[in-house]
C-alpha cells in the first residue's frame, strides 16, 4: 500500500460504535447480576439428574422475570434434560456452571425469545438477555429440529463462555432482526450436513425478518428488520469427536434488495474445516473482519451482494428489482488463512458494474498453503488492496 494512502475515516467511526457495544454489554451484566437470583435446582421440578424433564421447572423460573422485573438463574453442575423449548423473557440471565449440560430431547429449538402467537416488530421483542456457560447439546441424530438458539426482534443480548454441540442442519444460533449483540468466548463443535442438503448452514446466522420460509418459528411480523451492531469474537468453530465441522462458521444466506445487515464486527475467532466459506458477508455493509484464523476450510472470506434470483432481489415491499444491493465499507485486516480451498477462494469480493463494492480495505492478511485462488476481487471501487502473502503447495 502506498504510504500516503490511509484507512478511510469511516473505520474510525466503526471503532467508536464497537466501544459503544462493549459499554452496553458491561452495563447489562451489572444490571442483571444484581437482579433477583435463584438457584435452579432449588425448584422441585429441576433435578439435573439426566433422567427427569427439567424444562417445565426451568420455564417456571424464566417466567419470574416478568413479575420480578428481571431474573438471574444460576445452574449448578448437572445434566439438564430439555423435553420442551425454553422461552426467554425480557431481563433474563441464564448463568450456568461450566460442568452443566443441557441436552435436547425434542425436535425443536432449545431457547427462543418469542412465542408463536407473538407479533414482534423492529427490535421491540424480549431483549436484555445474558446466556452464559454450560454445554448445550442439540443431540443429533437422536433429535432433529436443527437450530438451537432462536433470537429475533430484540436488542442487548450477550451469549458467552458456552459450548453448542452436535447439530444436524439448521444453525447453532439464529440472530434475526437483532441489535447490539455480543457472542464471545464460545465453542461451536460438531455438525452433520444431512448428506449435503445443508452444506451451506452457518453456526451463527445473521438473518432479517423476511418471510416465513426463512423464519419458520412464528412470533415475527415480517417487517424486513435486519441485524445491526453485532460483535462476534474469541469463538472457535470446528468438528466434534463424532461429527464434522459446519457448512459455514458465520454468515447469511437470505437477503432483501433494499436492506443490509450493518456494523458487523467479527474478530479473533478460530474457524476450522468448514465445508464452504468460513465467513460469508452477504448483503452486509460497514464490516470489520480482524485477526481471524481460518484453517483447512472449503473457502475463506466472501463479500457478496444479494443474488439476482427472484427471491433475494425483491425489495422490502416484495417487489422484484432485478438487481443486487450496492455494498460498502469492508475492513479485512490481519486474518490468517491456511490450507483448505476445495470450495472457493481464500478471500473473495464479488461486485459488478451495476452494484459495485465500494471502499474495501484488505491489509496484512496472510494466505498460506492454499491450492486454490488466494485473493479474487471483482467489481470494486475506491478500495485499498494491501500486500497479501500467498504460498501454495
Amino acid at each position: 500500500m502506498d504510504k500516503e494512502q490511509k484507512v478511510p475515516a469511516v473505520f474510525n467511526e466503526l471503532a467508536e460504535i464497537l466501544r459503544d457495544i462493549s459499554r452496553t454489554s458491561n452495563h447489562l451484566i451489572e444490571e442483571l447480576t444484581s437482579a433477583c437470583t435463584v438457584l435452579a435446582t432449588d425448584h422441585p421440578l429441576v433435578r439435573a439428574d439426566g433422567k427427569h424433564d427439567d424444562a417445565k421447572g426451568i420455564q417456571q423460573l424464566l417466567n419470574l422475570a416478568e413479575r420480578k422485573e428481571g431474573i438471574h438463574i444460576v445452574f449448578p453442575p448437572g445434566l439438564y434434560t430439555l423435553r420442551w423449548p425454553l422461552r426467554l423473557k425480557q431481563n433474563t440471565f441464564l448463568d450456568a456452571s461450566d460442568d452443566s449440560i443441557f441436552r435436547k430431547n425434542h425436535h425443536g429449538p432449545m431457547l427462543l425469545n418469542l412465542r408463536r402467537r407473538d407479533r414482534m416488530r423492529a427490535y421491540r421483542g424480549n431483549g436484555n438477555i445474558i446466556i452464559r456457560g454450560g454445554t448445550w447439546d442439540a443431540n443429533y441424530p437422536a433429535y432433529r429440529g436443527g437450530t438451537s438458539f432462536v433470537l429475533a426482534h430484540a436488542k442487548n443480548v450477550i451469549i458467552e463462555q458456552l459450548q453448542l454441540v452436535e447439530h444436524g442442519g439448521g444453525h447453532a444460533i439464529e440472530l434475526n432482526a437483532m441489535r447490539n449483540i455480543e457472542v464471545r468466548h464460545c465453542k461451536f463443535l460438531g455438525y452433520d450436513d444431512r448428506k449435503g442438503e445443508r452444506a451451506y448452514s452457518e453456526a451463527i446466522q445473521l438473518d432479517l425478518a423476511k418471510a416465513r420460509r426463512v423464519f419458520p418459528w412464528g412470533g415475527s411480523v415480517f417487517d424486513q428488520t435486519t441485524c445491526e451492531d453485532i460483535w462476534i469474537h474469541h469463538n472457535s468453530f470446528g468438528p466434534s469427536d463424532t461429527k464434522g465441522s459446519w457448512g459455514r462458521a458465520i454468515g447469511s444466506h437470505s437477503a432483501t434488495a433494499d436492506r443490509w445487515h450493518e456494523r458487523i464486527y467479527i474478530t479473533d475467532n478460530v474457524m476450522k474445516e468448514t465445508l464452504q466459506w468460513a465467513l460469508r458477508a452477504y448483503s452486509w455493509r460497514d464490516v470489520v473482519l480482524y485477526n481471524n484464523r481460518i484453517e483447512s476450510c472449503g473457502g475463506g472470506v466472501a463479500i457478496h451482494p444479494n443474488y439476482v434470483d427472484g427471491r433475494n432481489d425483491t425489495d422490502s415491499k416484495n417487489r422484484p428489482t432485478g438487481r443486487s444491493n450496492p455494498i460498502k465499507n469492508f475492513l479485512i485486516l490481519q486474518n490468517t488463512i491456511t490450507g483448505g480451498g476445495k470450495y472457493a477462494s481464500a478471500i473473495r469480493l464479488k461486485g459488478d458494474e451495476k452494484s459495485p463494492i465500494t471502499c474495501a480495505c484488505l491489509l496484512g492478511n496472510h494466505v498460506e498453503d492454499y491450492p486454490g485462488k488466494g485473493v479474487l476481487v471483482t467489481g470494486t471501487e475506491n478500495s485499498l488492496i494491501g500486500k497479501e502473502t500467498a504460498r501454495s503447495r
